[in-house]
């Protein structure tokens, strides 16, 4: 029974593998990936760190208890019990007011971390995806490429056969296999590394073949059509410019609680105790004890003035640092920015040179079975259509990453943009 319902299990995520789009490989990703899992391990950690920053400014409760059994030189046994109950309850004491803000801010941070996690785990999974899909492609390529080179062979060497062309063409064929052969050694080998670069992140094995781009596809280009803009947005919206105004508020805060660590604290103490002596007379002593303390640090060797100016210089560092991540997510947007736009227009230009390279390839063998154009103008030409093919595919998925770059940049990637980009590859099959 356990054997079968294995099988059944294997079975039913083998199908669910067969159908593996770049979507269904981030949501794995989410679920599998080590990398990911670890930094959503730290948000947990840090969730518990506010409950154990609160605990000083709720009620403390204590329990006591003693049992002693005294004998004298005079053999006279004495049994002493004690057992006490005791309240403590912080006032006023701002320093640990703050240390609760600060856990706030911290568990903030570490929320925003998270989702700085979740963009990088995309934008890692979307490469190793895009990898293999160019890896597909170029060996398809390649050994289209190889198909056209062997079948210009043949013909080469039917016609030396004949006598109606020299053993140039055929050695210039020849060796132009040769070299396509060793690359398609090559690209089997790319191929096979991404796809376990991929598998290592999902923990799984995936299915023989992944569906890429197949034909032309459509992209919008952004709404906002002036990097500024782009830019002014990632200064507002970046994860990493969130985090960096969130640790200026906590340094803030830390030099507050420097400022003020003089200020007297408040406690109060509620303590109840019963004590039973046992001897020649037995005696129990009830005692109830309600203390209510104050203190103050007055000096305590200048530690105190020391961690205030330190904790000046760390707000001085942490202003700074929230304008270099405000000017590299400006870096950032604009790149990502220009990379997007630049790519389409790449793609369009390659797509124009793929069907200008597809009639000049027709025009050079028309030429040479005419006897106006030589074998080698054929593989040039060969060459050259293929090798457009290839940058095309590139390029196609290059401009897709850049896109969700540029979502990263201005802090908006999310699900919801893969499936588009996943969308956009499905519906171009």
């Amino acid at each position: 029974m356990k054997k079968a319902v294995i099988i059944m299990t294997v079975l039913a995520f083998t199908t669910s593998l067969s159908a593996m789009d770049l979507y269904s490989a981030v949501d794995l990703a989410f679920k599998s990936d080590p990398q990911f899992l670890r930094d959503k391990n730290l948000l947990d950690k840090q969730k518990e760190l506010i409950n154990q920053a609160r605990a000083p400014l709720m009620p403390n409760i204590f329990i006591s208890g003693s049992y002693a059994d005294t004998e004298n030189s005079t053999s006279t046994n004495t049994n002493t019990k004690n057992m006490g109950i005791t309240l403590s309850q912080t006032i006023f004491d701002r320093q640990k007011f703050l240390n609760l803000d600060q856990s706030q801010l911290n568990l903030e941070v570490a929320q925003l971390n998270f989702l700085i996690s979740k963009e990088q785990t995309i934008l890692r999974i979307v490469d190793a995806y895009f990898s293999i899909l160019i890896a597909q492609n170029n060996l398809i390529t390649i050994e289209a490429e190889k198909d056209a080179v062997k079948e210009q062979l043949e013909f080469a060497k039917r016609n030396f056969e004949v006598g109606t062309s020299t053993i140039t063409d055929q050695q210039e064929a020849q060796a132009r296999f040769d070299l396509i052969r060793a690359s398609e050694i090559r690209a089997n080998n790319n191929l096979a590394i991404a796809r376990t670069n991929l598998e290592k992140s999902l923990l799984v094995v995936l299915p023989d073949n992944l569906l890429g781009i197949n034909k032309k596809i459509k992209l919008e280009k952004p709404e906002l059509s002036v990097p500024r803009e782009w830019m002014q947005i990632a200064r507002d919206n970046n994860l990493n410019v969130k985090i960096a105004r969130v640790r200026t508020k906590l340094a803030t805060l830390e030099l507050k609680k420097r400022k003020i660590a003089r200020i007297p604290s408040l406690n109060l103490s509620l303590s109840a105790n019963n004590s039973t002596i046992d001897s020649t007379a037995s005696i129990t002593q009830d005692v109830k004890t309600a203390t209510l303390s104050i203190s103050a640090p007055i000096y305590s060797g200048g530690s105190i003035s020391a961690s205030e100016r330190q904790a000046i210089s760390e707000l001085k560092r942490e202003e700074n640092t929230l304008e270099f991540e405000m000017l590299n997510a400006d870096r950032l947007a604009g790149k990502s920015f220009r990379t997007f736009i630049a790519g389409l227009s790449q793609v369009e230009a390659l797509e124009a040179a793929e069907e200008s390279s597809k009639v000049a390839l027709e025009s050079n063998k028309l030429g040479y079975e005419v006897g106006v154009r030589i074998n080698i103008d054929v593989l040039n030409a060969q060459r050259q259509l293929f090798s457009t093919q290839r940058d095309l595919a590139v390029a196609r998925y290059e401009v897709l990453k850049a896109k969700l770059e540029l979502l990263s940049a201005v802090g908006d990637l999310d699900l919801s943009a893969v499936e588009d980009v996943s969308k956009i590859i499905s519906d171009s099959n």
